[in-house]
């Protein structure tokens, strides 16, 4: 710490030492020079900060459904395009290792489960966590085909590139249940899914607040799940985002 104050200090006397005397040799091209190098550091900023990823989360238009009747209810994180006439010379970067969390809220904005519980987001294009192996009772047995919960053929993060988007489960609903639960890695084909994993949702509407962190920044959305109606009703909706929610 004392070191980098040491620097610091000496930049501040170096820069203001160049001040000084550029304005005794001559005031007016100085001044000129001075502005011009501002306007062009101001220049770079604007250029980085625009480049940044630029996150967007929405409801997906059509839940996906499953032969089976299972309905997922999903939201779509995209990584917003620069604007025009910036985007005719140069991309925004990929959204890189983006990783989601949510979080399950009543209607007033309590917490549905403990305090800090929060389900670990699953990005739907990634594989489920099952591998599969081969189970024989007895070595002179047709083999049969089981499943195995294998967290470690999936992943939890994903990059967005720039105009694109990457689609996140947050709910599934049986046909045969009037509830619903929090979709993600480490409760699929998991016999023993440990309780601190399992989202359950009675009849009932909630809210999920979607958190994406990228590069150290974070963006979210808010939306209702309305999951006190038939399944064929069983749908999200987009609300205002309250700054207080984290």
């Amino acid at each position: 710490m004392r070191s980098r104050i040491v620097v610091y200090s000496v930049v501040v006397i170096v820069l203001a030492l160049l001040v000084y005397f550029g304005l005794q040799a001559d005031t007016r091209s100085f001044v000129g020079s001075l502005f011009a190098a501002a306007v062009s550091v101001l220049a770079v900023v604007f250029i980085e900060a625009e480049l940044r990823p630029d996150i967007q989360i929405v409801e997906e238009p059509q839940p996906a459904i499953t032969p089976d009747g299972r309905k997922f209810l999903r939201v779509l994180v995209k990584n917003r395009p620069l604007w025009w006439p910036l985007k005719l010379i140069m991309d925004r970067r990929p959204a890189n290792q983006a990783r989601a969390w949510i979080t399950f809220l009543t209607e007033k904005n309590d917490l549905v489960f403990s305090e800090g519980r929060r389900m670990i987001g699953r990005w739907s294009a990634t594989p489920e966590p099952v591998r599969p192996v081969s189970v024989s009772a007895h070595s002179d047995a047709n083999p049969t085909i089981g499943l195995l919960w294998d967290l470690s053929v999936t992943r939890d993060a994903v990059d967005v590139p720039s105009g694109a988007y990457e689609t996140l489960d947050v709910v599934m609903r049986s046909p045969l249940e009037e509830g619903c639960r929090g979709w993600h890695n480490r409760m699929i084909q998991r016999a023993d899914t440990p309780s601190e994993d399992q989202f359950e949702l009675g009849k009932a509407r909630y809210r999920a607040l979607v958190r994406i962190d990228v590069s150290g920044r974070s963006f979210r959305g808010l939306f209702r799940i309305v999951c006190d109606v038939g399944i064929e009703d069983f749908r999200l909706e987009p609300l205002p985002l309250d700054p207080h929610l984290r």
